[in-house]
């Protein structure tokens, strides 16, 4: 029975072992990937815009033109924010989608998840050239098939990892993927370089890899690292380039960051959010403790996932005695300390595979480091931080099990293929909460994510479909937890106002709180977007027939926050109201002057000029702003019926038929184009037009 079971065992493995050995082919393990990718991330292509994708897709307004292709290298990600994040190429990204797709979110999407996928591709190739670099030194039989399946094996699992639907399913994570992206690119055309035997493809190689390579750190901050990880793989574990080529590649590295520090300077300096005093030392050791373990958690148990998480109260950190009181809450530090000590520990082994786990802890220990908190962050855990510090993991796994003897590797990949399933199904469903906004919240407060920014915009949400008892009940629960998140109180005045509940405001929650300037001081230090407080106090005081205080709280606010265009919109909708589009035109016409690529201050601007009866100034407005958006056709429609009412139908007609391109889906724009097309007579097309406009409706009709 022994020897009986021990044959089938035998063949079973065999047949394994040809299987591994077919799907590790290069195009069919890519082919997997990719696959992968689509399948388990395709619940989240139908998902619309959450949480950062209202601004980054929504509002942000430099992807909506090609005019704007070296302009993004001038701003910030975030233009009204107090966030340093620097990701021009981001911003192509995203224009590009939006040439293609029009700015439906499905292809937003789809370019997150083929840029994922396309990532999981490269790591396959870059794992398999690692892979067999540091197996072939051990010797051995069979080390190029087992690099292959080791590669093919960490490829599969990094793909379909759930850990990383914040960086895949969120539109606005694709930072990650696509640094990632241009960053493996960027390590396999440097391999080609430092492979080649003569100048010319060494020299072109080199530029290729170097473009790559600083886009990769235009894309996201993160493409240091890789930078990092690439040079320390180079000069501490690649064996086979000579120290000539080696430092060569230093200093085009060198090279290549002194670019991206001249381009990283070209936006305004701006003043960082406080956060309070930073925490002692000994805190912060024990805080990266609990997220080195937070992360291993996640990593072999993603099982509760909600993007960012507390780890715990700062408090606990401030005496040896506040953490004693609390040590039964620390198993997530006991957890951290001993994967600090089991990776250390299988590092020290001589077990075979031993170059490819150091080079793996080494890996994760550089990429982790930043999101340790053992430096100031934003967030104590955030799933999407760990998108390039888990490859390393992986790679210490797949060291792991090249230690383990023949059989034992068998079993383990079996194992791992059955985990890349389970892993994968996972994180369809996670996918699926990313299908809508409210969603999204909803799922992320259940699974223990009710950070002050959820509650937020879950209150958010409601408030703008009109749900405004849902929104107050939001914003109470979100007070009732963190009571001094200023941005809450005045959530919930303005939500009390909307439903005339006046009277039910306490006095910390008045509205017209802005004018307290140290409360504004207070609110524009800590948190983004402050200024929104004195766009309520100011509705406020309009209703209250008390313009002359509503004009005082946006003179204010427009002097602390010169960048934020709605204060400067409010303000002169309110003098336009008072003296006239004339009295009206000074701010918003040196809002528009230093902002030129701001399509509705030019757009705002060439309204008041036309009511203002500068016409061939507001006609010249309209022509410029209709040159930042490729397809908005509110300036050329705008043109349009400037040219009709000067009696020049022909000149209109050609504005409108632009404009019609632009938005072929709009009925009011061909219902204009059709009255055009009647006044000059040509009843055929006129006819043509209001037929396409019945079908529009009536499709419409039908959907809903």
């Amino acid at each position: 029975m022994r020897v009986y079971l021990r044959v089938k065992f035998d063949t079973f493995f065999a047949r394994l072992g040809a299987l591994g050995a077919m799907i590790s082919r290069p195009l069919v393990g890519s082919a997997l990937c990719l696959v992968a990718a689509m399948l388990v991330y395709s619940p989240a292509l139908s998902g619309g815009l959450i949480w950062d994708d209202r601004y980054l897709v929504g509002e942000n307004p430099f992807f909506r033109s090609g005019h704007f292709g070296w302009e993004v290298f001038r701003h910030w990600l975030f233009f009204d924010s107090f966030s340093t994040y620097y990701r021009p190429v981001q911003n192509w990204s995203y224009f590009l989608d939006y040439a293609i797709w029009r700015g439906d979110p499905f292809g937003y999407h789809l370019t997150n998840v083929l840029l994922h996928g396309g990532s999981g591709v490269l790591l396959l190739g870059l794992a398999r050239r690692i892979f067999g670099e540091l197996i072939a030194r051990e010797g051995g039989v069979d080390g190029e098939q087992k690099a292959n399946g080791l590669a093919l094996l960490v490829a599969l699992v990094w793909t379909v990892h759930p850990v990383h639907n914040a960086a895949v399913a969120y539109i606005s994570g694709r930072a990650d993927s696509l640094a990632s992206f241009l960053a493996m690119l960027a390590w396999l055309g440097a391999f080609r370089a430092l492979d080649a035997k003569s100048g010319g493809r060494i020299f072109g190689w080199g530029v290729v890899a170097s473009g790559l390579i600083l886009g990769g750190l235009c894309a996201k901050e993160i493409a240091l690292l890789w930078l990092v990880l690439f040079l320390g793989y180079l000069f501490f574990f690649e064996r086979s380039f000579s120290w000539r080529k080696k430092w060569g590649a230093l200093g085009v590295s060198v090279g290549v960051l002194g670019i991206y520090a001249i381009l990283h300077s070209l936006p305004e300096a701006r003043a960082s959010m406080e956060n309070g005093p930073p925490m002692p030392w000994e805190g912060r050791l024990i805080l990266a403790f609990r997220a080195l373990g937070d992360y291993t958690r996640l990593i072999f148990y993603p099982g509760k996932l909600m993007m960012e998480r507390v780890l715990d109260q700062p408090s606990i950190y401030e005496s040896v005695v506040e953490w004693r009181l609390h040590s039964g809450s620390e198993y997530l530090s006991i957890l951290g300390m001993l994967t600090g000590l089991m990776v250390v520990w299988l590092c020290r082994k001589g077990w075979r595979g031993r170059s490819i786990r150091c080079f793996g802890a080494l890996w994760f220990l550089v990429a982790f480091l930043p999101i340790s908190n053992l430096f100031p962050l934003n967030a104590e855990v955030a799933e999407h931080w760990i998108y390039l510090a888990s490859i390393g993991a992986f790679f210490l796994m797949a060291g792991t099990i090249f230690a383990l003897p023949e059989r034992g590797q068998w079993v383990a990949f079996f194992c791992a293929g059955l985990a890349v399933v389970g892993l994968g199904v996972r994180t369809m469903v996670r996918a699926s909460d990313w299908v809508d906004a409210e969603t999204f919240c909803l799922r992320t407060i259940a699974s223990g994510g009710g950070t002050p920014r959820i509650f937020s915009t879950l209150a958010t949400i409601y408030g703008e479909g009109g749900r405004s008892r849902e929104e107050e009940e939001v914003w109470r629960k979100l007070l009732g937890r963190f009571p001094e998140f200023s941005p809450a109180k005045t959530g919930l005045a303005a939500c009390l106002s909307r439903q005339g509940k006046v009277g039910d405001l306490p006095v910390d929650l008045a509205v017209d709180l802005p004018a307290d300037a140290a409360r504004v001081e207070s609110d524009a230090r800590h948190f983004s977007r402050s200024w929104m407080r004195a766009i309520y106090g100011a509705k406020a005081r309009h209703v209250a027939k008390d313009d002359r205080g509503a004009m005082a709280i946006l003179a204010e606010a427009s002097g602390r926050f010169p960048e934020a265009w709605p204060l400067v919109q409010y303000r002169a909708e309110l003098v336009e109201r008072e003296g006239g589009a004339a009295e009206a035109l000074g701010a918003v016409e040196d809002y528009a002057a230093g902002h030129w690529w701001h399509l509705e201050a030019w757009t705002t601007l060439g309204g008041m000029l036309f009511r203002a009866g500068q016409v061939d100034r507001a006609v010249e407005v309209f022509e410029a702003a209709s040159r930042l958006d490729i397809y908005n056709p509110l300036p050329l429609n705008e043109l349009a019926r400037i040219e009709f009412g000067r009696g020049r139908v022909e000149g209109a007609l050609l504005w409108q038929l632009e404009a019609v391109k632009r938005a072929p889906d709009q009925p009011s724009g061909l219902i204009f184009l059709g009255s055009l097309y009647e006044k000059l007579g040509r009843q055929a097309d006129a006819e043509r037009v209001s037929g396409e406009v019945k079908r529009m409706v009536e499709a419409r009709r039908d959907g809903s």
